[in-house]
């Protein structure tokens, strides 16, 4: 079709203004999170010069360079400073000496003192940048498999259940724990008459299936077989020894257990882990991880509206390692840096896409568990979350340091300053930003724990609400785990939950 001769040519679109850096957020707030940074790399680098991480001693051995006296933390301390607020150094000089608490912190008096120090820092390069990046990390793994309660509260550690302990024993620590919540689900027991022994109880399956994750076993199947071989374990589920259900009835009643009480259970045991000062909530980190279903990739279902046997799954995006299709659900879920559990679950269709499941997660997080709400200082995620909601709900209710890496979006120019450059508190790409990101790679190994030690990657469910009830099967037994390691005196071992609970 030819263009008309009477059409009025259209007018070139008004280049959109680029956002200035740190515009969106008050001056107070930047200043406060920037504060509270320096303090953050303060606290680590002296934690360095006591009690180093094994990370950082490891990483001492290889470059001798790192090593660092009390002496270098001030110069240190002001670099840090000077570079996150991007100021000239008069500007900064004035900006500090204004702030009895930047004073206090950076330990500065007078002019003379803090250009001598911004003067020593100018020689800084890539190996202090790696200290800085050390520092941090110790300072949110502080405390990390110790505990952290007073000595009088402590357990007495007993060397018999030091390399194992027996599943029927952490079953009798969580029945006590969760009492009031495994009483909840006697609503759910089917009706049964007077001259009839009573049925099997809702409750026996949900601690069956928690023992079944627990252990790894791979099948509903796998668990009769040890229920069966080990009368003690069904006892500790309140299982009759010669009366194990069969598989359809372990199928049918758990999934009669509601999603709601299992997300009370682990929220429950959440609360716990914090009052124990095991999770410690001030770097929280958020991704979405894609989980397989049972379902054959190589064979057509025309009835199904996928096409495949499970009937709600979606394409996940990408390829198994038989290079099929995958088709399976989405989990997202916020993980403490320091411990690397979760905390907060949201499960969605496999096709979900994380930025609009963020805040939805992030708000049940902040009201389930308000005290760790409170101590957030740090909120890490991937380009995924790069939108200006997400930094505002960070900025504004938790009034934590937002650390999200950059998304182009398919701009011409990768590094194209885009909306969320005017709530960032440090520029992206900066040293800063760069050394904070690290701390996600809590998640992954949060990731892999959930869909290799606890068999979420090999599960062999099908349909969305069995694959919900697995996902959070798996979560509580990981929170379980690392309680049990803390109330028997080994808080070594929160995540070695593979070598050291055992059938005994």
């Amino acid at each position: 079709m030819t263009r008309s001769h009477n059409a009025r040519p259209r007018k070139p679109r008004a280049a959109k203004p680029k956002p200035v850096f740190r515009s969106g957020v008050a001056a107070e707030l930047v200043d406060d999170l920037l504060l509270r940074f320096v303090t953050l790399v303060k606290h680590g680098l002296e934690l360095l010069l006591t009690s180093p991480s094994e990370l950082a001693g490891k990483e001492f051995r290889k470059q001798p360079a790192l090593r660092h006296t009390a002496a270098d933390i001030p110069a240190l301390l002001v670099w840090v400073a000077h570079s996150a607020y991007e100021l000239s150094a008069p500007a900064f000089c004035q900006h500090i000496l204004s702030h009895p608490a930047w004073q206090a912190v950076l330990g500065v008096q007078t002019q003379a003192e803090l250009e001598a120090l911004l003067s020593q820092g100018d020689s800084y390069g890539q190996v202090q940048v790696r200290l800085i990046e050390l520092a941090i990390h110790d300072a949110f793994k502080e405390g990390d498999k110790q505990d952290q309660r007073p000595a009088d509260q402590r357990p007495p550690v007993q060397p018999a259940v030091a390399e194992t302990i027996g599943v029927s024993r952490v079953l009798k620590l969580l029945k006590k724990r969760l009492r009031p919540l495994l009483s909840r689900l006697e609503a759910y027991d089917p009706p049964h008459p007077r001259h009839r022994r009573r049925s099997y109880r809702t409750r026996s399956f949900l601690l069956a299936d928690l023992m079944r994750w627990m252990l790894h076993l791979n099948s509903t199947e796998e668990l009769r077989r040890r229920l069966k071989e080990f009368p003690h374990l069904a006892g500790a589920v309140n299982f009759r020894p010669g009366a194990i259900p069969s598989k359809a009835t372990f199928s049918r009643r758990r999934l009669v257990i509601p999603l709601a009480d299992l997300q009370a259970i682990l929220h429950a045991l959440v609360r716990v882990l914090t009052r124990m000062r095991v999770i410690d909530g001030r770097a929280w980190i958020i991704d979405l991880t894609r989980l397989p279903t049972y379902s054959s990739v190589s064979k057509e279902y025309p009835d199904r509206p996928n096409g495949k046997s499970d009937p709600e799954a979606a394409f996940c995006g990408y390829r198994d390692n038989d290079d099929g299709l995958q088709f399976g659900y989405s989990l997202l879920f916020v993980v403490d840096f320091k411990t690397e559990l979760p905390f907060a679950l949201l499960f969605a269709a496999g096709s979900a896409h994380d930025a609009p499941l963020a805040q939805p997660l992030l708000e049940q997080a902040a009201t389930a568990h308000p005290a760790l709400a409170e101590r957030c200082t740090l909120a890490v995620g991937d380009a995924s979350y790069d939108a200006v909601s997400i930094f505002t709900w960070f900025l504004t209710r938790l009034r934590a340091l937002p650390v999200i890496t950059k998304n182009p979006r398919n701009a011409a120019d990768p590094q194209a300053d885009l909306a969320t450059d005017a709530f960032c508190i440090l520029r992206r790409p900066s040293p800063w930003h760069t050394a904070l990101f690290h701390s996600r790679t809590a998640v992954e190994r949060t990731n892999g724990r959930l869909k290799l030690t606890f068999n979420l990657r090999y599960h062999k469910n099908r349909g969305r609400n069995a694959v919900e009830h697995a996902t959070l099967f798996a979560a509580i037994a990981m929170l379980a785990a690392a309680w049990v390691a803390v109330a028997t005196g080994h808080p070594e071992k929160i995540r070695a939950a593979w070598t050291w609970i055992n059938f005994q």
